[in-house]
């Protein structure tokens, strides 16, 4: 999973509150490019755990790994003591998430984040304007769900073709995969995938 915050656009943004900043989380699996995203008021290391434990709710599963960017809200500033550990950190072994972070100043490491935000400046954000943080969360949700239900070029299908699927088709065709016959890694080893069990 890449992870990453984008900056609502203030022009965006009207009423008495139009000054007042608001942030974008943005998680996106590499392997569907589906995407979960939310927004916050701060961006800070209770806003990233508060996102992780949404995310991984809405994803249904526990990633292997989450990478970063070397952001104060991700991780331990760099004049930190040696011994500080950053909260999301021990939030993330906690749950046996390894948390990868980007060489600094190469955004392009998480590249498909990035692209995605692309995608949500171009064909959400240029047309965007709210008044109110729950007006905003709700226009999110509708803008989400239509992203992870239109077709991308950049998916593959079990051939290595590229194919123009949904992040959903592409996940479902990848969970029938993983039923029939497992995932294994690079040497070999078979991956489990560790499935977030839904409250009753």
């Amino acid at each position: 999973m890449q992870m990453d915050i984008k900056y609502v656009p203030r022009e965006c943004k009207r009423g008495e509150f139009a000054s007042e900043r608001d942030y974008q989380y943005t998680m996106i699996d590499e392997a569907t490019r589906e995407r979960f995203i939310y927004p916050y008021q701060e961006k800070s290391v209770h806003s990233t755990i508060d996102f992780m434990k949404r995310a991984f709710t809405y994803f249904g599963y526990l990633p292997a790994i989450v990478q970063t960017d070397n952001g104060t809200e991700f991780t331990t500033p760099k004049v930190a003591k040696k011994t500080t550990v950053c909260a999301v950190d021990t939030f993330l072994a906690k749950l046996g998430i390894k948390h990868k972070l980007i060489k600094p100043f190469t955004p392009r490491h998480n590249g498909k984040v990035e692209r995605s935000h692309r995608s949500d400046q171009e064909s959400f954000y240029n047309y965007l304007t709210y008044s109110t943080y729950d007006e905003l969360k709700e226009k999110m949700r509708e803008w989400l769900d239509r992203y992870n239900n239109r077709p991308h070029s950049s998916l593959k299908n079990r051939e290595g073709k590229r194919v123009w699927l949904t992040p959903l088709e592409k996940r479902a065709e990848l969970l029938e995969d993983y039923r029939k016959s497992g995932f294994r890694d690079d040497t070999d080893t078979e991956f489990r995938i560790r499935f977030i069990k839904k409250a009753a």
